[in-house]
């Protein structure tokens, strides 16, 4: 079996862990007389990835790559290149020896406007007779609105038509998604049953972690990261979905308790802008918020060093945190997401430090601006991403309704209205205090009455039940079947389009799932 797995890079983070991780799941189940043969084919340049280090066995091969035109568009291509990136793509297969009859080509995230090259190019390879496994763990649909415009202008076709040239359907294209309200979106789509799959990411142990004492010493000395008090760690890159200005409002309540910081700068030009913004923010304020520690610690260093793991994330597409959090041993704090998080509580997962809404009095903002300005926000986002204008007064009066006990959820504010309550809470100790008082969790995860025995019996029950459900050995045996089904998939030439995409984009347009952070800096 040769399996060909296509993604636009390959630096550290998500989507690269969970490509790591199905090499592992691969690697625990391949028998004796089974052999696999893996090329990763990436846009980044060959030297970039010449010391990246795969699971590999005698069974399992893994190489990798450089495809030129492969990685994220730059904004001043005036056209798709699909034809150069396919004969590109083509000859890599061949030259690999990579022939439809046995080989799988697995593609994560072809559809989210990264490269709008890319989903024609894949139409090519199928209708080539290559088998094809579209991973999906983000859809452009979702309020990604940068990533839907460009690919938009740069294929020059109506909202509505752009998921027919997406989501490209024939019994030898299948899709995996990494959750059931996924696989409920593109089934009501019209993707056929046997077509779909369910595939969660694998959940990998790092294994043990080094010594506490030592590290935070070291953050000390270099950080100004004080040893006497907890350490909260969110390790992510800090685009705006990450919700930094939650982050904020976390070191603004505990400044002087607890101090929290994050790994990674997004590596995303649209994305800086935001970034800069929480992170000059911090500064001003002297918070005793931290970015970058991933820039000096390794990613298992700054795990060791935390008291606890934190996520204030608006939205995910698996939500690695949740779960990884848990098998080394940390508590989690912050945002729950019950889209995602739901699948978890039903398979035995307790994450009951987190909360569904950050509790806001009202009269800290403006509460006619505030309707005024998210009313705006989402109106001109369903326009762009529908074409269709929404009713801006049905909107104002949800709003309203949701304001009538007297708060808000701080994941709803604009960028605007968030930093405007930061600098409420950093000014005014009653304000700290009213926060607290309608959010008990927040003191009682960050100061639990007895951390230790608490944590060991949660960790204790929840890595039972992460490796019953999300173990790599039980996903390597999916992972396994999946391929095999394709490649005895029957082969057509003609590819067709998807009968009912729109149902993906209305899925996701309502205004309870809207947060402006999303897409405003």
């Amino acid at each position: 079996m040769n399996i060909a797995i296509l993604h636009y890079h390959l630096k550290p983070g998500g989507v690269f862990q969970v490509i790591a991780n199905q090499m592992q799941s691969l690697k625990s189940i391949l028998e004796a007389d089974q052999q696999c043969q893996v090329v990763i084919l990436h846009g980044q340049s060959q030297e970039q990835v010449s010391e990246l280090q795969w699971p590999e066995s005698s069974q399992l091969h893994v190489s990798t790559q450089a495809i030129a035109g492969l990685g994220y568009d730059q904004r001043s291509e005036s056209e798709p290149n699909v034809s150069e990136l396919a004969d590109r793509l083509l000859n890599a297969l061949r030259a690999n020896r990579f022939v439809p009859d046995n080989t799988v080509i697995h593609v994560h995230n072809h559809s989210l406007g990264k490269n709008v090259s890319l989903p024609g190019a894949l139409n090519i390879l199928a209708r080539e007779g290559y088998p094809l496994l579209l991973q999906i763990h983000d859809f452009v649909e979702d309020f990604r609105v940068e990533q839907y415009q460009h690919l938009r202008a740069m294929l020059g076709i109506r909202p509505h038509a752009l998921g027919q040239l997406l989501y490209p359907q024939a019994p030898h294209i299948h899709y995996a998604v990494l959750n059931e309200r996924d696989h409920r979106i593109l089934s009501a789509g019209g993707v056929p049953a046997e077509r779909l799959h369910v595939l969660t990411n694998p959940i990998v142990s790092p294994g043990k972690l080094p010594e506490s004492l030592s590290i935070r010493e070291e953050m000390e000395l270099e950080r100004g990261i004080p040893t006497d008090a907890p350490l909260v760690i969110y390790p992510v890159r800090g685009i705006r979905r990450k919700n930094l200005g939650e982050f904020l409002l976390w070191g603004t309540l505990f400044k002087s308790r607890a101090s929290f910081g994050t790994t990674l700068a997004p590596d995303n030009e649209a994305e800086i802008p935001s970034y800069k913004r929480w992170k000059l923010l911090a500064q001003k304020l002297d918070l005793p918020c931290h970015f970058e520690l991933g820039d000096s610690f390794s990613f298992k260093q700054n795990l060791a060093a935390a008291d606890a793991v934190i996520t204030t994330s608006v939205a995910e597409g698996f939500g690695m945190v949740f779960l990884e959090s848990q098998l080394i041993g940390q508590r989690l704090l912050g945002r729950d997401l019950p889209e995602i998080t739901t699948e978890f509580s039903k398979n035995g997962i307790n994450l009951d430090l987190l909360y569904q809404v950050l509790t806001i009095p009202v009269e800290v903002v403006d509460k006619d601006r505030l309707i005024e300005s998210i009313t705006t926000a989402y109106s001109k986002l369903v326009q762009i991403l529908s074409g269709k204008s929404h009713n801006e007064q049905s909107a104002r009066s949800s709003l309203d309704q949701l304001l009538k006990p007297g708060t808000i959820d701080f994941g709803i504010l604009t960028p605007d209205l968030q930093e405007e309550v930061i600098l409420q809470v950093h000014n005014d100790q009653e304000t700290v205090a009213r926060i607290l008082e309608l959010n008990p969790v927040l003191e009682k995860g960050l100061f639990p009455q007895d951390a230790q025995s608490a944590t060991r019996q949660a960790v204790a029950s929840n890595s039972v039940a992460i490796k019953n459900y999300y173990d790599p050995t039980s996903i390597g045996r999916k992972l396994h079947f999946i391929y095999r089904n394709l490649i005895q998939s029957p082969r057509e030439t003609a590819v067709s389009c998807l009968d009912c995409s729109e149902t993906i984009l209305e899925s996701f347009l309502s205004l309870e799932r809207f947060r402006p952070v999303r897409s405003m800096s």
